[in-house]
């Protein structure tokens, strides 16, 4: 196993928030997405809202040519990853398959949660695999090989599995986990492996009641999964085709008129650090966020952070991850950070660029 190599980061403050409790912060936060989606500046007990501007206006920010930094070592391998508003990275499989690493802001590295110990399965070592962090600091985990998904105390110390089926059908094999505004948990099950058909599901974990919606039940090779700043539609990417797709979503939470967003770009040559014979040929993407401007960031697993508008589904970058086989991405300021699950190890992209507030925190 390669050793850990951490680097220090720039001394950014967050973003100072206060959010009401209860049900007047669940309506404070639909209005605030509202707000975003007009591209208002908003602002309630001295709360502030980040507006959404215009998507060919950002891209324009964008830089052309950015060199990935090796950040971290040690995983096994590195599959997800989230960013807290104190900028401490979360990354799956730190040390042993099974665990959270948590990575703070001054570089020093632990395990922040052992799902072994606190959540284990019946003859199977968990897979944590998507991550994000919810309103309150916890983990939202997608728990591949036990078909799960979970929520980690913010403090790492307690683990509740929210589900393991919807109705009587068990999970397969969840892979990402996304958040609206509201707390409600979208995520992606690939189906199984065995299967001749695509039965790849899309999810939707209720927050207010517990219960899990079944969005789509015909989906090939699902992985990763968005949820747009207006709040009104969802992205979900096809991993064996590289395409992104994007449905509507109603209030109720209920997904509807699926269609094409956009077919990712390939590569055959790739990269340098892309020429050996584990590179696939296709773009495979894999998790996915939004920035604050509305752009989707994909990693793929050709090694590529490919940035797609949201209107029109135009790649407007394709950055290099670090390596192949990117798995997920994350926003911390003032970097994009990459889990590479081929060198075990996270990268960063200082893109400059400010993720999109998916916690309603951030």
């Amino acid at each position: 196993m390669a050793q850990d190599r951490f680097v220090q980061r720039p001394n950014n403050r967050p973003l100072q928030e206060s959010v009401p409790s209860g049900e007047d912060r669940r309506a404070f936060l639909r209005r605030a997405a509202g707000a975003a989606a007009l591209g208002v500046l908003a602002t309630s007990n001295s709360t502030l809202v980040a507006a959404t501007e215009n998507s060919s206006q950002a891209a324009s920010d964008l830089p052309v040519n950015v060199v990935p930094q090796l950040y971290a070592t040690g995983f096994a391998p590195a599959t997800g990853i989230a960013v807290d508003r104190q900028q401490t990275l979360f990354v799956s499989n730190y040390r042993r398959q099974g665990t959270i690493g948590r990575i703070a802001k001054d570089g020093t590295a632990r395990i922040f949660c052992d799902l072994r110990e606190l959540a284990p399965a019946e003859e199977i070592t968990p897979l944590p695999n998507g991550l994000k962090i919810d309103s309150e600091g916890r983990l939202i985990v997608a728990d591949t090989a036990p078909g799960r998904l979970l929520r980690i105390a913010a403090d790492g110390s307690a683990v509740e599995i929210l589900a393991e089926r919807c109705d009587a059908a068990r999970f397969e094999r969840p892979q990402d986990v996304a958040l609206d505004i509201g707390g409600n948990i979208y995520f992606t099950d690939s189906g199984s492996p065995a299967s001749e058909v695509a039965d790849g599901r899309i999810y939707c974990y209720v927050i207010e009641t517990g219960k899990v919606t079944l969005l789509d039940d015909r989906f090939d090779s699902p992985s990763g999964i968005a949820v747009t700043p207006d709040q009104n539609r969802l992205c979900v990417a096809q991993r064996n085709t590289g395409c992104i797709w994007i449905y509507d979503l109603s209030r109720d939470g209920k997904a509807s008129q699926r269609r094409l967003l956009a077919e990712l770009p390939t590569t055959p040559d790739g990269p340098e650090s892309l020429n050996d014979s584990a590179s696939p040929s296709t773009a495979q993407p894999n998790g996915m966020v939004f920035d604050a401007h509305g752009n989707l960031y994909i990693a793929t697993a050709d090694g590529f952070i490919d940035v797609v508008a949201l209107e029109g589904g135009r790649t407007l970058r394709r950055f290099p991850a670090g390596g192949p086989h990117a798995a997920s991405c994350h926003f911390g300021k003032p970097f994009l950070y990459t889990a590479i699950a081929s060198k075990e190890a996270v990268f960063r992209l200082e893109l400059g660029v400010e993720g999109f507030g998916y916690n309603g925190l951030a």
